[in-house]
């Protein structure tokens, strides 16, 4: 039994480090309650009673986070722009550790891209950039949204903007596969392999 039970506390132990190295902010506090809720457990079995009030606390705290991140009012607008103004630039350096979790062959821009900067308020949420064709096909190179604002909103009003602006497909190309449950989400169809396409 205590064998069972020590490996109970280590998967809970496992859980919260895992949600550490998350880079949606919802989708960490989500596991974060997965596995504190099996500490509380492990710490009660054994008695360690500080333990079981400690994760007791996270899990409000995440719990409540969560409801707030679901509250959050969220009034998107979308601001054009080309890879050779400086607010790309300045949010793909500023994020550029992140970007190349998903978009590992992303360089910077062309002078010739078509930037769009999604907008929550005054916060900058998203960053998609490409090249459009002559079919009004759109070429990304780059589709991120920053972790705060990853359940899926900001892609969906993404899209539905670049569509009312007359493009007519939107075709992504990525060897990143923890990109790809968002896409789905969004309506894009994989093809072939690390392509994705999105009828607009």
């Amino acid at each position: 039994m205590r064998i069972v039970l020590e490996a109970v506390g280590y998967i809970g132990t496992a859980l919260v480090v895992l949600s550490m190295t998350m880079t949606s902010v919802l989708r960490l506090r989500i596991v974060n309650i997965a596995g504190s809720a099996v500490s509380v457990f492990y710490a009660a079995a054994v008695g360690a009673y500080p333990v079981v009030f400690l994760n007791a606390i996270l899990i409000v705290v995440n719990a409540a986070k969560i409801v707030q991140f679901f509250r959050l009012e969220k009034s998107y607008h979308l601001i054009e722009s080309n890879g050779g103004a400086g607010l790309p630039n300045y949010l793909a350096q500023k994020y550029n550790d992140d970007i190349l979790n998903y978009f590992p062959g992303f360089k910077g821009f062309d002078k010739d891209d078509a930037v769009f900067i999604l907008m929550n308020g005054d916060n900058a949420t998203g960053l998609t950039a490409g090249k459009i064709d002559g079919e009004k096909t759109f070429h990304i190179s780059i589709d991120y949204t920053t972790p705060a604002y990853r359940d899926n909103s900001a892609g969906l009003f993404l899209y539905k903007e670049i569509a009312r602006r007359g493009v007519k497909k939107a075709v992504l190309e990525t060897s990143a596969k923890n990109h790809e449950a968002y896409m789905y989400k969004i309506g894009f169809v994989k093809i072939s392999r690390g392509k994705y396409v999105k009828e607009l």
